[in-house]
């Protein structure tokens, strides 16, 4: 994995395109995602999140902070934070789930899953078409919870994925106003992850901007007792300041 991800960055090294002057942007965004896949516990069977367990739709925040410099060898930085909490009541398994057995009514279920995104990028266009390429090392921490009955099983959720990250967005010449496509992606060993976002806002010559889109994520992770296949896809509204 070390050799994967410096052969990432030693391609996309003569590339870099540096920014004139060290920039900040600090952001976020209110995101309404609805869920939909499947979980297991040590291969015992799967239990669907609307079916089964009555997940419902969730209310969440992104908060995000970019480093721009201009040093050309060393690429820029973009932190990500996403917090993605599930929960659903009244659901019936259909396969065990830890200690909780499989058909017992009346279960309720929470999932927190956490996510932090540590970006390495390169300007690669610094116009009216701006291009970011890079790496996303993506870090998973949280916890799956069933109970009902008396009966509780909590199961920590973590892992580590390394992806592709690419940023294109397309100004709007003289006006503020702007479109782009963000994504990361990959596939290693047991685990997949895509991440798609795609928005439309304005940024005012100050650097403040607004922006409205929709982002859709889809991840496997499978390195744990817990596996987990599922989406969640949903409108945001974000706030930023670009200085």
């Amino acid at each position: 994995m070390k050799n994967f991800l410096a052969a990432v960055v030693l391609f996309l090294l003569p590339f870099g395109a540096s920014a004139d002057f060290v920039g900040f942007a600090v952001g976020a965004a209110y995101w309404n995602p609805k869920p939909g896949g499947d979980i297991s516990y040590k291969d015992l069977g799967e239990n669907d999140f609307s079916d089964d367990l009555k997940l419902g739709d969730s209310k969440e925040n992104i908060l995000w902070l970019v480093i721009e410099h201009p040093v050309p060898v060393l690429p820029n930085i973009k932190l990500v934070k996403t917090s993605l909490e599930l929960d659903g009541d009244n659901g019936t398994l259909r396969a065990q789930f830890g200690e909780v057995g499989a058909g017992v009514p009346g279960i309720n279920t929470g999932l927190i899953l956490d996510q932090i995104d540590v970006i390495l990028y390169y300007e690669i266009l610094d116009n009216w078409v701006n291009l970011d390429l890079g790496i996303d090392i993506r870090i998973f921490d949280g916890s799956t919870e069933v109970g009902g009955h008396g009966l509780s099983t909590r199961e920590e959720v973590s892992a580590t994925v390394p992806l592709l990250y690419g940023n294109a967005r397309f100004d709007l010449p003289f006006t503020g106003f702007f479109a782009g496509l963000e994504a990361s992606l990959l596939s290693v060993d047991d685990n997949r992850v895509t991440d798609m976002t795609a928005s439309a806002g304005y940024e005012s010559d100050i650097g403040l901007g607004a922006m409205i889109g929709l982002r859709r994520q889809s991840i496997v992770l499978e390195d744990t007792d817990v596996e987990l296949d599922f989406t969640v896809s949903g409108p945001f509204a974000a706030v930023y300041f670009d200085f």
